[in-house]
């Protein structure tokens, strides 16, 4: 339960003690509680009822030469622990309206694999990345992105990133992988102060 949380402590939850208590993840892990945003909620309903389907599941595929995987991987822990919208999970169930539960602290999944020197590697890249989509995301579990990386020869790799769209549209996709690729690059990006919460 969250037992130790309090209605003021998530305001803008707008849950009784007994609904907070009833919450099915430990108050150590929450970071913060708040509505969706009208357009996650259409997501949102779209995704419950039609289970399976892969409409809202966005992925992005490139080739990369010398990837440095641990730092390119750490780029994107970076990036997540840096922002709350992305380690959102959405909670429905015996409640009035889905909220998403921001968690301190969620890992990146990264799947490694070495197909150096295998026949057929765009067939098995296809195969994969469609492996990826299909698998989808349980909504109440964050972070609903990850990471395949697939060493095809010998300084390249082939990236997938499978992200769910209710965390994601196009252009905030654009603007994270930036925010990755600067923190690759050994560059912090300064804090705008600003928090999804603000915006919800």
């Amino acid at each position: 339960s969250a037992g130790g949380l309090t209605p003021s402590d998530v305001p803008l939850a707008g849950l009784t003690q007994r609904q907070l208590d009833a919450l099915p993840l430990p108050a150590r892990e929450l970071e913060d509680l708040y509505p969706l945003t009208p357009m996650q909620q259409g997501m949102l309903f779209h995704a419950l009822y039609e289970p399976g389907g892969d409409a809202y599941i966005n992925q992005m595929r490139v080739d990369v030469d010398g990837l440095d995987v641990a730092r390119f991987h750490a780029a994107w822990q970076g990036a997540v622990d840096a922002h709350d919208s992305l380690r959102a999970g959405f909670l429905w169930d015996g409640l009035e309206q889905p909220l998403q539960a921001i968690r301190r602290k969620v890992a990146v999944p990264l799947r490694l694999e070495d197909w150096r020197g295998e026949a057929e590697q765009a067939a098995r890249l296809d195969g994969l990345a469609a492996a990826e989509r299909q698998a989808g995301f349980d909504l109440a579990a964050p972070p609903l992105l990850r990471l395949a990386v697939v060493r095809t020869g010998g300084e390249r790799h082939h990236v997938i990133l499978t992200s769910h769209h209710i965390l994601l549209d196009g252009w905030s996709s654009s603007q994270l992988l930036g925010e990755v690729l600067q923190r690759y690059a050994g560059v912090v990006p300064a804090a705008d102060g600003g928090r999804f919460r603000d915006h919800v």
